[in-house]
C-alpha cells in the first residue's frame, strides 16, 4: 500500500496554495522569463557567426540558463523554495561562465569548455574497455556493490570503443589539439583533469565571479546554494523552541522572495549582455519589456514568514 505523507513534514497542498495565494505575479514572470530566453536562444545564435564560442554561449550556457528558470518556476509553484536554490545556483553559475567567456579570449575560453567536455567523454568510454587503467579503477569501485555493466548492456564495449574513436577524431582537429594537450599537462600535476577555468587562468568559480565584477552576488546568493547542497546548515531543517526540537515543513515558500530577487536579477542581466554581443538593436525594446512587464513583480515580492 502507498504510503502517506505525514503532514507536519511534507504537506504539499498547503505549500502550493500558499505559493498560488501569494505569489502568482511572481509565476507569471519566471515563466515569461523562460519563454523569453527561449526564443532568444535562437535569435542570439541565428545572429552570431557561429563559432565555438557562439555555439557554447548561446546553445549551452544561455539555454541552461533557460532550463534552471524553468525548474525554479515549477518548484515554485507548489511551494518547494529551499530545493530551488539548487536549480538557482546552476543558472547563476552559467551566467559567470556567459560573463567570463564574453570578456575576451572568448573563442579560446569556449574550447577549453568543450574539450574539458569531450575529455570527460573519452574518461567515461576509457573505463568500459578491458585492460585501461579507467577500467581498473572503475572496476574497483562497482565490485562493491556487485555491478557487472557489460553484462546488464552487452552492446556498451562496442558502443564505447566506437565513441572513444569519434572523441579522439575530434580533439585531433586543429583548434583543439594543443588544448588536450595543455590537459594532459595540468593532468600529470595533480593526477586528474582540472575544470575547463583552470586553463583560462581561474581556480576557482569565486575567482570568476570576482573577475566579472559579481563577487557580491557569489557572496551573498551562491553561498546560499551552496549550503543547501551540501546539507551544511541545521537551520534549514530544524529549529528549537522551548527546549524542543520543532521539524520545519520540506515545502515552504518562506525563503520564495530571496529566491526570485537572486534568479530574476541575474537572469536579465544575463540576456542583457547577450543582447549586446548579438542583438544590439533588440536592447531598447528589451528595457521596454522589463519596465512594463517584470520590473512590478520583481520589485514588489511579498516576504512571507512562518509563525512556529
Amino acid at each position: 500500500m502507498p504510503e502517506s505523507p505525514h503532514p507536519g513534514i511534507l504537506n504539499r497542498e498547503e505549500a502550493q496554495r500558499l505559493a498560488q495565494e501569494h505569489f502568482s505575479p511572481q509565476l507569471a514572470l519566471l515563466r515569461d522569463l523562460a519563454n523569453y530566453e527561449s526564443n532568444l536562444v535562437l535569435r542570439a545564435y541565428g545572429s552570431s557567426p557561429k563559432t565555438t564560442e557562439d555555439v557554447v554561449v548561446c546553445g549551452v550556457l544561455l539555454k541552461q540558463i533557460v532550463a534552471m528558470v524553468d525548474a525554479v518556476e515549477v518548484m515554485l509553484s507548489v511551494g518547494i523554495a529551499q530545493a530551488a536554490f539548487l536549480p538557482a545556483r546552476a543558472a547563476f553559475e552559467a551566467s559567470l561562465y556567459i560573463d567570463w567567456i564574453l570578456l575576451g579570449d572568448s573563442e579560446r575560453k569556449a574550447q577549453c569548455y568543450i574539450v574539458s567536455d569531450f575529455r570527460d567523454e573519452r574518461k567515461w568510454a576509457l573505463r568500459t574497455i578491458h585492460g585501461t587503467p579507467e577500467e581498473e579503477d572503475f572496476t574497483s569501485v562497482t565490485k562493491s556493490f556487485s555491478a557487472d555493466i557489460h553484462a546488464a548492456h552487452p552492446t556498451l564495449l562496442a558502443e564505447a570503443e566506437a565513441r572513444l574513436v569519434e572523441v579522439d577524431r575530434i580533439l585531433a582537429q586543429a583548434d583543439l589539439a594543443p588544448i588536450d594537450a595543455e590537459f594532459d599537462n595540468w593532468k600529470k600535476k595533480r593526477k586528474t583533469d582540472v575544470a575547463w577555468y583552470v586553463l583560462t587562468g581561474k581556480n576557482s568559480i569565486r575567482q570568476i565571479a570576482d573577475a566579472v565584477q559579481r563577487l557580491p552576488e557569489y557572496e551573498m546568493f551562491y553561498s546560499r546554494g551552496s549550503s543547501i547542497t551540501h546539507t551544511a546548515s541545521y537551520k534549514d531543517h530544524v529549529r528549537f523552541r522551548n527546549s524542543q526540537v520543532r521539524l520545519k515543513q520540506v515545502r515552504h515558500v518562506a525563503e520564495f522572495r530571496d529566491i526570485l530577487n537572486f534568479l530574476v536579477a541575474f537572469s536579465i542581466r544575463a540576456y542583457c549582455n547577450v543582447l549586446t554581443k548579438y542583438r544590439p538593436g533588440e536592447l531598447p525594446a528589451f528595457w521596454k519589456k522589463y519596465k512594463d512587464e517584470w520590473r512590478d513583480p520583481f520589485l514588489n515580492v511579498k516576504n512571507v514568514i512562518y509563525a512556529n
